[in-house]
C-alpha cells in the first residue's frame, strides 16, 4: 500500500515542476520586456535588473503553484488511467482514495508553506521590488522620456509627450500626472516645454502655454492657466537605494493588515461619532436659542446687525458646519473602502494556498475521466479552470472593495464552489468509475497536428 502512495508522489512530483516552470515563463513573459527597457534604454546593469527579476519571482510563485498542483494531477491521473493502472488497482481491491490521499497530504504541506511563505517573504520581498523599481525610476529620467508613450515612476509622474528632440530636450503636446502622496491628482498639459539640465543630479522641465487641473482637499475642481511652469526632478546617473517605511497592501503580512484594519475601524467610530454630535449640536443650539442661532429666537431689534444680518451668519455657520460634516463623510468612506481592500488581501493570503487542496479534489476525477497523461491536455485543461478560479477572485474583488460582498465570502466563493464540484466528482469517480464523460481527444489533437501519429 505504501508502496502505490509513494508511486503516486513519484508521478506527481515531475509534471509539477514541468507545470510550474511552464506557468512561471508565461508570467515573466509580461515582465520580460519592462526588464529588457531597463537594460537598453536606462542602461540599468544586468547585476541590478536580475536583482529586480529575483524580488518578483516570489509574487509569482505564490500563484502558479497551485496551478501547478492542478496540472500535475491531470497529467499524473490522466496518465495511470490511460495506462490502465487505475483499473489494475481497483482490481486488486485499491479504491482511487489509497493514492489520492498522499496527494491531498502533499498539497495540504504546499498549503501551509504557502501560506507562512505568503505572511513572511512575499511582503518583504514585494516591499523590496517596489523600492528598487522606485529607485531605479530616478535614474536618467530624461532618457525615459519617449515621444507617444506613457511613462510613469518618475517621482510620482505619468508623462506623456507628443514629440522629443534628443538635441535640444524640446518637447511639444505635454501631459503630465502628478500624484502626491497625500493630496489629489494634478493634471497638466503644455502646448511646448525644454527638458533643461540644472545640476549634476537635477533636472528641470520648463513647461509653457499650458493648464493645470486639479481637485482640492474641500472637493472643488479648478483650472488654472499659466504662461511658464516648471516641474525640478532627480537626474542621477547612479542607483541611489532609498529605504521607505510605507507599505501597500501587498507588502503587508495578515496580522500587519489587521492591525492596520482595527486602527481604522476605531478611527471610523470615532469619525461616525463626530458627525453625529456635529450634525445633532446645531438642531440643539437652535431649540436652546444659544448662539449663533439665538438670533433666529429673539428680536432682531435687540442687535445691530438686524434680521438680515443674523440670517447670513446662521446661514454661514450651517454651512460650514455642513462641510465639515462632509469632510468627516469623505474620510469615513476611504477608511471604509480601505478596510474592505485589507479584508480581501487578508482572506487571499489563505485562500489561494488552500486552493492546493482543492485542485487535488478537482485535478484527480477529473484526471481520471480525460484518461490522458498529455501535458498539453493536461495544461490546457487545467488552465479552462484556473481562468474561472481566478475570475471569481477577480470579480469578487471588485464586489468586496466596493462594499456589495464580504471579503471572505468573495475570496473563498471558489475555493467552496470547485471544493464542492470536486468531492461530488470524486464520490462519482470512486462509485462509478468515470465522473465526467469526456470524449477521447488525442484523435483530433492528431488532426490538427498538436500530437504527433505513434
Amino acid at each position: 500500500m505504501k508502496k502505490l502512495q509513494a508511486y503516486a508522489i513519484a508521478e506527481f512530483i515531475p509534471p509539477f515542476i514541468l507545470s510550474v516552470a511552464v506557468f512561471t515563463f508565461v508570467m515573466l513573459l509580461d515582465k520580460l520586456l519592462d526588464l529588457l527597457d531597463m537594460i537598453v534604454t536606462k542602461g540599468i546593469p544586468i547585476r541590478t535588473v536580475m536583482e529586480v527579476f529575483v524580488l518578483l519571482l516570489p509574487s509569482m510563485i505564490a500563484v502558479v503553484v497551485p496551478m501547478g498542483v492542478l496540472a500535475a494531477v491531470l497529467m499524473a491521473f490522466g496518465r495511470m488511467a490511460g495506462d490502465l493502472e487505475i483499473t489494475a488497482m481497483k482490481a486488486s481491491g485499491v479504491g482511487i482514495m489509497t493514492t489520492m490521499w498522499p496527494l491531498l497530504m502533499l498539497a495540504a504541506l504546499m498549503a501551509g508553506l504557502l501560506i507562512f511563505f505568503g505572511n513572511h517573504v512575499l511582503p518583504d520581498a514585494n516591499h523590496m521590488a517596489r523600492n528598487l523599481l522606485l529607485d531605479i525610476g530616478t535614474m536618467k529620467p530624461s532618457a525615459r522620456i519617449l515621444p507617444g508613450m506613457f511613462v510613469d515612476g518618475i517621482e510620482g509622474f505619468t508623462i506623456f509627450v507628443d514629440t522629443k528632440d534628443d538635441l535640444t530636450g524640446e518637447l511639444t503636446g505635454i501631459y503630465i500626472k502628478q500624484t502626491p502622496a497625500s493630496s489629489p491628482a494634478r493634471i497638466i498639459t503644455a502646448m511646448s516645454g525644454r527638458i533643461e539640465p540644472m545640476s549634476a543630479n537635477r533636472m528641470r522641465i520648463a513647461l509653457a502655454d499650458g493648464q493645470m487641473h486639479e481637485l482640492t482637499a474641500e472637493g472643488s475642481y479648478r483650472i488654472l492657466d499659466f504662461e511658464n511652469y516648471s516641474i525640478d526632478l532627480d537626474r542621477s546617473e547612479d542607483l541611489v537605494r532609498r529605504e521607505r517605511d510605507t507599505r501597500g497592501d501587498r507588502e503587508m503580512s495578515a496580522a500587519m493588515m489587521r492591525s492596520t484594519v482595527d486602527s481604522l475601524t476605531a478611527e471610523t467610530a470615532v469619525l461616525r461619532d463626530s458627525m453625529v454630535l456635529m450634525g445633532r449640536e446645531p438642531l440643539l443650539a437652535l431649540a436652546e436659542g444659544r448662539p449663533p442661532f439665538s438670533a433666529l429666537v429673539r428680536d432682531s431689534s435687540e442687535s445691530p446687525l438686524g434680521p438680515r444680518g443674523w440670517y447670513n451668519t446662521s446661514r454661514n455657520s450651517l454651512m460650514m458646519r455642513a462641510s465639515e460634516i462632509r469632510m468627516l463623510s469623505d474620510r469615513t468612506a476611504s477608511g471604509i473602502r480601505t478596510m474592505n481592500k485589507l479584508d480581501v488581501e487578508i482572506h487571499k493570503k489563505y485562500s489561494i494556498p488552500v486552493a492546493c487542496i482543492v485542485f487535488v479534489l478537482l485535478g484527480v476525477p477529473l484526471g481520471l475521466s480525460t484518461r490522458q497523461g498529455n501535458a498539453g491536455i493536461a495544461l490546457g485543461v487545467s488552465l479552462l479552470f484556473i481562468l474561472v478560479y481566478y475570475l471569481f477572485l477577480l470579480g469578487g474583488e471588485q464586489l468586496a472593495d466596493r462594499g456589495i460582498l464580504p471579503g471572505w465570502l468573495t475570496m473563498w466563493s471558489a475555493n467552496i464552489l470547485m471544493g464542492g464540484l470536486g468531492i461530488y466528482l470524486t464520490v462519482r469517480s470512486i462509485n462509478e468509475g468515470n465522473p465526467v464523460p469526456i470524449p477521447d481527444l488525442k484523435p483530433l489533437m492528431k488532426r490538427l497536428g498538436l500530437l504527433r501519429e505513434d
